[in-house]
């Protein structure tokens, strides 16, 4: 059986001729616990090592202590001498010395004998007693003048009154997303017989004698798709085609072109790689004014007056095909722009924006949860929330492979509400109130959030802000076990 040492007595008694003596205190089941509206304490103070001539008495008095300055003393326990003893059974003692004490028994120590006092008693709860930080001491007056001598020699015990560990705070699953998309950005300029919307993959004459040769371009394409599917793990999203059309002719036959040779790539590409038609769209710019004002910028062979009148006539509203038809006339006739359209715009820097934007999109395979497990340790920005916290739900909830994966999901979600009360939880269950208020400030306002918030009010003692917090999760039916928990009478 453990016994605990009170304190090294040096026993002085009320008269200036005493001599001294001495001996150890001790105690062992040490008990308390919250009984209704009240604090309940046991305890046995064994005396066998203490030593006491006829004219010396002990108090030793139980203290609760708070952390700013509160305290409550209990009733003490006189132990007397054998003079002392029958002082206070005839009513002899002075008034003045008993009067400083509750005095909840009184025994006669009987030297070099086995003896123990046991000890119970009850107060009424405070507030301040469900404080972090509340102890119990038991102290001892040596002199009878009231004062507590001992102070550093009675160790204080923590009451861990709080109900807030016994509180439940609650996960919240994340809902079912798109997962995460890695985008391969790139282009090509895929060439096409003139007006004509037919693919041609190999070389090919056209009816004009004109060399079209694909195959290096269509392999930029294929190549960036090889290269997004490096990983296993992935597969193609979504590939987007665009083709992009250079300004001359009418604007409705550069629609028509731009349209349907987006398709024609569009459909080869799916083919090639057997995507179904849903996963490899098509667009099309009919005429790419944004990268012919951009050419126009970058210039260096023409007149600053030229790049302010093209940028002018770029610049002008659109609101229609007619309104680019005109645009495009008025490059070809009017006397500032038609010598620069015949000798550098139309030959030299319209075929450039002829060409074919692609977006490879590509996401993480379907998984069962154990194979997730060992992709969360390579490619974690590959999973949705969701997904993470599956992972998570494969450990026992508070160990270290469940705590880490909640903090790897909030390091790729930092800002996402569910990430951010999930990880204050864990911290609750950790014991880290400051870190799991700070995260709350992220967590919106769920159930869920204000239940954890209720449970920080508790562990901070501020019952009135936790009830409102617990009252506020309502129907979570942990906040309401939660709020029932500090529902007694307190003073």
């Amino acid at each position: 059986m453990m016994r605990h040492t009170l304190l090294l007595l040096t026993l002085v008694s009320f008269t200036a001729f005493a001599a001294k003596d001495g001996g150890k205190l001790l105690y062992e089941n040490l008990s308390f616990d919250r009984a209704g509206s009240k604090f309940h304490v046991s305890v046995d103070i064994v005396l066998d090592s203490l030593e006491m001539s006829g004219n010396r008495q002990l108090f030793v008095t139980p203290v609760i202590e708070g952390t700013r300055g509160e305290s409550v003393e209990l009733p003490s326990v006189l132990i007397n001498g054998r003079n002392m003893h029958y002082a206070y059974e005839r009513g002899t003692l002075p008034s003045e010395v008993l009067a400083r004490y509750d005095i909840l028994k009184e025994v006669r120590r009987h030297n070099g004998q086995t003896q123990q006092v046991a000890y119970t008693t009850d107060t009424p709860l405070r507030a301040w007693m469900y404080a972090p930080g509340t102890s119990l001491r038991l102290l001892a007056d040596t002199c009878g003048c009231g004062r507590l001598a001992g102070r550093d020699l009675g160790k204080p015990i923590p009451l861990n009154l709080n109900p807030a560990p016994q509180m439940l705070p609650v996960h919240i699953t994340p809902a079912v997303t798109e997962l995460p998309i890695t985008i391969h950005e790139g282009q090509a300029r895929v060439q096409f017989e003139v007006n004509r919307t037919e693919l041609h993959p190999e070389p090919y004459t056209c009816r004009n004698g004109q060399r079209i040769d694909n195959r290096e371009q269509l392999s930029i394409i294929e190549d960036s798709i090889r290269y997004a599917t490096t990983n296993p793990n992935v597969e193609i999203a979504r590939i987007d085609i665009c083709g992009y059309a250079s300004p001359e002719s009418p604007y409705l036959h550069n629609e028509f072109l731009a349209t349907n040779r987006s398709r024609a790539l569009a459909e080869y590409i799916g083919d090639k790689f057997k995507l179904p038609a849903d996963r490899c769209t098509y667009s099309s710019v009919p005429e790419n004014w944004t990268e012919f004002r951009t050419q126009v910028l970058d210039a260096t062979d023409i007149s600053e007056q030229q790049r302010a009148d093209l940028l002018a006539l770029i610049d002008e509203p659109a609101y229609g095909p007619s309104d680019y038809d005109a645009k495009e006339r008025t490059l070809k006739t009017d006397p500032r722009f038609a010598k620069l359209y015949r000798s550098t715009i139309l030959p030299k820097w319209f075929p450039k924006l002829r060409c074919t934007k692609f977006a490879i999109s590509t996401r993480l395979k379907p998984m069962s949860d154990p194979q997730l497990a060992e992709i969360i340790k390579t490619t974690p920005e590959l999973m949705s929330l969701n997904q993470m916290f599956r992972v998570a739900r494969l450990y026992p909830e508070g160990s270290d492979d469940f705590n880490r994966t909640i903090a790897t999901a909030l390091s790729h979600y930092p800002n996402d509400p569910v990430a951010n009360l999930n990880a204050a939880v864990t911290a609750i269950g950790n014991g880290d109130y400051d870190s799991a208020s700070k995260l709350l400030e992220k967590a919106g306002n769920s159930p869920e959030a204000e239940n954890a918030r209720g449970i920080i009010a508790t562990h901070r003692g501020d019952f009135k802000a936790a009830v409102e917090h617990f009252d506020a999760a309502a129907p979570l039916p942990e906040a309401a076990r939660n709020k029932a928990l500090i529902e007694i009478p307190i003073e």
